[in-house]
């Protein structure tokens, strides 16, 4: 410890040769730093080093809020205790840095001893999970939260970082230094990811200060809640984005950020300040349609809702209902992540972009070319299929490079169902580790789940493009020679959007997608893909597919509840959660992954645990002018397209085509039709109703009848979809109505006993087990 005698002769001796007239006129500031190597080497540089050098602590840092050009005049002058020893507003980690500049240029031991001293104060100050407090020693109160407000934390991890690489104008630290300086970094990139906030499963923003023992988002001052910073999660992104060759878990914290920023940016308004006379100036939000985006200071947890607090701590959500003297004196709302998601984010989403790309092609060399793969859920509600074939996917997803998995119609497809699947693939991801090293991270997993489309496909076929869409374009366009394979377990309307967008990379592609049902809630994104993109690579199945839950051999242990009882219940997370949503075999969209795990996917004839398909004929599409009879007939799965002419038509017209439990929503052309689209799912005749305020349609009813594809059909391959295969329709391969569903169920004890090895690995780590399953 400095006495105080020691100081009084430290301050005279740095009085008498600094530089006076240069310190009065200099303060200190980022701007030093922007200096030449030159400026470094000068005697004004020297002089406010050693000032530098009188304010540093007995522990190693420096005080806040303090003009450290200036030197001290006595003791008096040394900063109270509640500005000493910190890391906000840039104390230390600057003084830091200038110091480092001085050292490595005049080569004076006191500055690089001064700056070994401050950068072990440093290491010191990190919190064994790897944050960093405001002020160190600690003190009570907010101060000892792990602190990214206004920087704080990533301006320590900057240095860290540098420090750690060994370059300039860090070079003349030791080498144990930079050992340890590399361990903290870790522990400190550790700390960022455990601390980003997820909203239903998603990774989304930081809050300015988490708790140190729970990582949650904690209180600062009254005005300053636990919540979603706009502001500070730039910061942090940044600083991510700037790591070389960043791991799953970083590419998937930078990407939910990201989504999180672009979801929550205020359009349409600005900050308007209006000058006072004798007073700060006021802030207010007004509309302006011209303005650029603006972000919120806090964002309340869970709702996302911009978050206003006066010193009363009141939760506020209008702007203008806190006081003038919080309006005018801190900084609600910034364009912070403007230069982010306009230029950093896509110059460091195109570097990684590339990266993934090599990534992707030697993972294929070295897997022996697993496949990549895309799944299109529509996931959620009662049915339990969709859950169960994600479990079973995410249990095979070491032979497979999933590169996506998007939420789907019809209806119910939500991205946070399939987060869901994945939290219970995470508890049980200890355990698969120990098989294969290339399980997917959960959080690589989250980072690739997207939502796409959420309703049914408008007549023309497609809407807008959706994040599913968007990225079935990313990654069929990436460099890698092997097709990416898309699993459709539900509507088709983000492959129809994609293809809309982005034709080049209909190539790239090869489809198999579960028909039947979901093409009865999507006919009309099945009908734009046939008539515009007829060269797409597609496996149609409407009916091969229910092998896997209907026929084959169902006794004992195969059959559908007596296998979930002994093989699935109990065998992990996964395994609960599968039975939760039905205690018997449904996975009616599995047969799609099973041709990739045993078949042979350059060929749909052939045999293999996804059925195999015959060349389709020209996909049924029956069009009138009328509404049907039950004489007329139509194709199991064809397309009825009914233009129906409006005698009386309206500028607002609107029809309900009525069909069993699907209300089809009528599109009115500008020929003067109402058009409508449906697809029968059975052998058997459909009754209509017309409900519309055009008076010659409603009331309106029909009937059509659909019928089984004749066998001989397939003898007659259309060569307008030459790269399309369906359901072969021959009587000895049927299950019932279920055309193909033998090419399927003949697999059945086969596929269910690799399954049931597959289960066991959620519950049995590899060293536990007496097999080599």
């Amino acid at each position: 410890m400095v006495s105080r005698k020691q100081l009084l002769i430290v301050f005279t001796l740095a009085l008498s040769s600094g530089s006076a007239t240069a310190l009065g006129q200099v303060r200190f500031s980022e701007n030093l730093l922007k200096r030449d190597t030159e400026w470094f080497r000068s005697d004004e540089a020297r002089a406010i080093a050693d000032s530098v050098l009188q304010y540093q602590s007995p522990q190693g840092g420096w005080p806040k809020n303090t003009d450290l050009s200036k030197p001290l005049r006595s003791p008096d002058d040394v900063p109270a205790a509640n500005r000493a020893n910190s890391f906000d507003n840039g104390a230390t980690t600057l003084p830091l840095r200038f110091l480092a500049r001085i050292a490595t240029t005049t080569g004076d031991p006191k500055y690089r001893d001064s700056f070994l001293r401050g950068f072990d104060y440093v290491l010191a100050a990190q919190y064994p999970n790897g944050g960093w407090p405001q002020f160190w020693p600690l003190r009570k109160g907010y101060y000892s939260h792990i602190t990214y407000n206004d920087g704080a934390m990533i301006r320590v991890m900057e240095i860290v970082r540098d420090v750690a690489k060994g370059e300039a104008p860090y070079q003349f630290v030791d080498a144990e230094r930079r050992t340890k300086a590399s361990e903290a970094l870790h522990r400190g990139i550790d700390c960022i990811l455990k601390t980003q906030i997820r909203q239903n499963g998603m990774l989304t923003a930081w809050c300015a200060q988490h708790d140190v023992q729970t990582l949650k988002p904690a209180w600062a001052r009254a005005y300053e809640p636990p919540s979603l910073s706009g502001g500070e999660s730039v910061g942090i992104v940044v600083f991510l984005m700037k790591i070389e060759e960043p791991s799953e878990e970083i590419v998937a914290a930078i990407e939910g950020v990201v989504v999180w920023l672009r979801s929550v940016q205020m359009n349409g308004i600005r900050v308007s300040v209006k000058e006072n006379t004798g007073r700060r100036r006021d802030r207010q939000l007004v509309p302006d349609a011209q303005a650029p985006p603006l972000w919120a200071r806090f964002y309340e947890l869970n709702t996302n809702r911009p978050l206003y607090l006066d010193r009363d701590s009141v939760f506020r959500y209008d702007f203008s209902e806190i006081s003038y003297e919080r309006r005018s004196g801190y900084a609600y709302h910034g364009t912070w992540a403007s230069s982010l998601l306009e230029t950093e984010y896509p110059r460091w989403r195109s570097k990684n972009k590339l990266a993934q790309d090599k990534s992707s092609k030697q993972r294929g060399a070295l897997a022996g070319e697993r496949h990549r793969v895309i799944v299109s859920t529509d996931i959620g509600g009662t049915d339990p299929d969709d859950f169960q074939s994600m479990v079973h996917l995410l249990l095979y997803s070491d032979v497979l490079d999933i590169e996506g998995l998007i939420a789907s119609p019809y209806g119910q497809g939500r991205a946070t169902d399939i987060l869901a699947v994945i939290d219970c693939y995470e508890k049980d991801f200890a355990s698969l580790k120990t098989y294969s090293d290339n399980y997917p991270t959960p959080d690589a997993l989250r980072a690739i789940t997207k939502q796409g489309e959420t309703e049914r496909a408008p007549y023309g076929g497609f809407r807008k493009p959706t994040d599913g869409s968007n990225w079935i374009i990313e990654c069929a366009r990436r460099d890698d020679p092997r097709p990416l394979q898309v699993l459709i377990w539900g509507g088709i309307e983000d492959l129809a959007q994609a293809l809309h967008d982005a034709p080049d990379i209909l190539t790239k592609l090869r489809v198999y997608w579960i028909g039947g049902p979901n093409k009865k809630w999507a006919p009309d994104a099945f009908q734009y893909i046939v008539a515009h993109h007829p060269n797409l690579w597609m496996i149609e199945s409407n009916a091969t597919y229910r092998g896997w839950f209907t026929g084959g051999n169902q006794s004992g242990q195969w059959g559908n509840e007596e296998f979930v009882s002994r093989h699935v219940k109990g065998k992990g997370s996964l395994g609960d959660f599968f039975v939760s949503k039905k205690a018997d075999i449904k996975m009616g969209d599995t047969p799609s992954l099973g041709w990739l795990l045993k078949g042979s996917p350059g060929d749909p004839t052939k045999a293999g645990w996804g059925g195999s398909y015959v060349r389709a004929w020209e996909r049924p599409h029956l069009q009138l002018d009328r509404l049907p009879t039950s004489a007329d007939q139509i194709e199991v799965f064809g397309i009825l397209d009914l233009a129906l002419p409006i005698n009386d038509a309206q500028t607002n017209s609107e029809s309900i085509l009525i069909v069993e439990n699907q209300k089809l929503v009528g599109h009115v052309a500008n020929d003067s039709t109402m058009r409508f689209r449906f697809c029968p799912k059975a052998a058997k005749q459909y009754n209509f109703t017309i409900e519309s305020n055009v008076r010659s349609l409603d009331g309106q009813t029909g009937a059509i009848t659909a019928v089984l594809p004749s066998p001989e059909i397939a003898k007659l391959p259309t060569p307008k979809l030459p790269n399309w295969w369906t359901d072969d329709p021959s009587p000895e391969l049927a299950e019932g109505q279920h055309a193909g569903a033998k090419t399927v169920s003949q697999w059945r004890e086969e596929f269910l006993s690799d399954f049931a090895k597959r289960m066991l690995r959620a519950k049995e780590p590899f060293a536990n087990r007496t097999d080599s399953q």
